[in-house]
């Protein structure tokens, strides 16, 4: 099934929340504890509206023709969020939207992107190019900061 890059808008918002969580609950239910990371699953993401419709920062959604598959929220060079639905992982969504925020990164002349990434996507983003820098906090729990530097 094909698969499309746009800027989310408020209308997305619903859809992507549903996602985020989803990712949430199924990349952490194997590695940490369910009261960890319960709290970050039952309330909403209040950047979401707010990145979409500020002028700092960027929404990238990968959807197909029925729904949403990914999402990117990014500002100022750090990757805010990157979430891929569980049914769709491992197809290439979340490495083509990083893509497209490396052209965005470039277009707006940033030197790097940087992003916390929580202990079980760490490995994503080392293959995507990112060096992981320092232990961090991702949303309370345990991750770590990883910065890639941007070719002009």
């Amino acid at each position: 099934m094909p698969v499309t890059i746009r800027e989310a808008t408020g209308e997305d918002v619903p859809s992507l929340e549903i996602l985020r969580r989803q990712a949430i609950e199924d990349a952490c239910s194997d590695v940490y504890d369910r009261e960890r990371f319960a709290d970050l699953v039952a309330s909403p993401d209040d950047r979401l509206p707010s990145a979409i419709e500020s002028d700092a920062a960027t929404v990238l959604l990968a959807e197909t023709t029925i729904t949403p598959v990914s999402f990117a929220i990014v500002e100022d060079g750090t990757i805010e969020a990157l979430y891929t639905s569980p049914e769709y992982q491992h197809e290439g969504h979340a490495s083509a939207l990083l893509e497209d925020v490396e052209r965005l990164a470039t277009d707006r002349g940033w030197s790097r992107l940087e992003a916390v990434a929580p202990s079980v996507a760490v490995g994503f983003f080392e293959a995507q190019g990112f060096t992981p820098r320092e232990s961090a906090r991702w949303h309370g729990l345990p991750g770590t900061a990883l910065r890639k530097a941007i070719e002009a």
